[in-house]
């Protein structure tokens, strides 16, 4: 274990001993927040509206949950990963819920939905329950901010802003259309694919055979 995820589990076990509500656990738990928003080992949702709305919601999500079961099924594990996996697990999932709702509205007010007995449905109702992540996912959200500088050093040229990590973040984790990274990044869905596949694609697929998910 390396020394920023030892540091971060004794607060985590500090700040559990304390009451829940009290100063003592609130004061262990905002330097938590701290130390991790000053670490960038959080996923960035680049190029994703509203996406310090889903920080919020991660955030709330750890101060409900990291001790005692709140609002999840079970609290943080220190066994099944760090703290940051485990926030980078749920932020994933509120940046997929956020664009998907956009996309949803739009969609909506082209042709809205309409059930059996002519009432409108909420597009977003229809959208299954995500279930446990894989592995495989886990650990490429943690990659991603390992290896942050190295994957932002590959990018599209004079655009530093369009690299690796951005793009394997938005189209594997975020499974966002490339129509849409188009219209974001204002290039063209060929200049982005193509530089996916030859630059990207590549890397990520040695990074899964270095991990044992591929041959």
């Amino acid at each position: 274990m390396d020394e920023f995820k030892a540091q971060i589990l004794q607060l985590v076990r500090e700040a559990c001993q304390h009451p829940r509500g009290s100063l003592e656990r609130k004061r262990k738990l905002n330097k938590i927040i701290y130390l991790i928003q000053k670490s960038g080992k959080l996923l960035r949702g680049n190029g994703v509206p509203d996406a310090e709305e889903a920080l919020q919601q991660t955030w709330i999500y750890f101060y409900q949950n990291l001790c005692e079961a709140t609002t999840a099924k079970q609290a943080y594990n220190p066994n099944k990963g760090c703290v940051t996996c485990w926030l980078n697990i749920y932020l994933n999932y509120r940046l997929k819920d956020i664009y998907r709702k956009r996309q949803e509205t739009q969609r909506k007010t082209i042709s809205p939905i309409t059930g059996e007995n002519g009432e409108e449905i909420d597009p977003v109702s229809l959208i299954p329950a995500p279930s446990e992540p894989s592995p495989l996912i886990k650990d490429i959200q943690e990659w991603l901010i390992i290896e942050a500088k190295k994957l932002q050093r590959i990018h599209i040229s004079d655009r530093p802003d369009i690299n690796c990590q951005v793009l394997i973040e938005r189209r594997f984790l975020l499974e966002v259309a490339w129509k849409d990274i188009s219209q974001d990044f204002s290039v063209s869905i060929p200049t982005l694919s193509g530089f996916y596949k030859r630059k990207c694609l590549p890397i990520l697929e040695e990074f899964c055979r270095s991990q044992g998910y591929l041959d």
